[in-house]
């Protein structure tokens, strides 16, 4: 990693959080769980006493950049919003969601991350899936549970049906996006691969 280099000038201190963990984001995907500390606030411009103002150590700092990329496809508030919204219109709006960042080549990345974490951190990994693809799993698991229990739709195990919905819209298109030997998806595209997920689970389970 001695191709970084420390970036002229420091942020406001509001960002500095945020901005450590965007170079954080991408240093992980680009070097995996070994980056160090000091290559985060060589990168951002920080200093390192900064860095453990916001973090407590490296490994909870890169469980909260993982938790914030899972954010991207579904936060609390979503989960909280679905509790009124219309059921389709939710899962609708989450397979966008997921495929938008899904379709960003990224997926394998952090697979990687959290699989190579398991050979230094066993305990570590467990957390990064919890807080990366476990999180986005049981939010969605609420979601279908709540629809169970409401008898929009008939499921026995909704962590089950969590799984046969993201193998709906994972499939083999986003694994060739992921592994390069596909052209990333339109707007248009992903609309659609959501919408087709969503409607087969519905003939699934109604």
């Amino acid at each position: 990693m001695n191709d970084i280099k420390r970036k002229r000038g420091r942020p406001r201190k509001l960002e500095c959080r945020e901005t450590l963990m965007d170079v954080g984001r991408e240093l992980l995907l680009s070097y995996g769980i070994r980056v160090t500390v000091d290559a985060v606030v060589a990168q951002a411009g920080i200093a390192k006493t900064t860095f453990y103002t916001y973090f407590r150590d490296k490994e909870t700092f890169i469980e909260m950049v993982l938790l914030r990329e899972s954010a991207r496809t579904i936060s609390e508030e979503d989960l909280l919003q679905a509790e009124t919204d219309d059921l389709g219109a939710t899962l609708l709006a989450f397979g966008i969601r997921y495929l938008r960042f899904a379709n960003e080549q990224r997926l394998m990345g952090w697979d990687r991350l959290i699989a190579s974490a398991y050979d230094i951190y066993p305990e570590l990994a467990l957390r990064l899936y919890d807080a990366g693809p476990g999180r986005g799993y049981s939010l969605l698991t609420q979601i279908l549970s709540r629809a169970a229990d409401d008898g929009v739709l008939k499921i026995d195990d909704p962590a089950a049906a969590a799984e046969d919905l993201t193998a709906l819209w994972y499939g083999n298109r986003v694994l060739r996006i992921n592994l390069r030997v596909a052209l990333a998806m339109t707007e248009q595209e992903i609309e659609s691969r959501a919408r087709r997920g969503v409607d087969m689970l519905f003939r699934l389970y109604s």
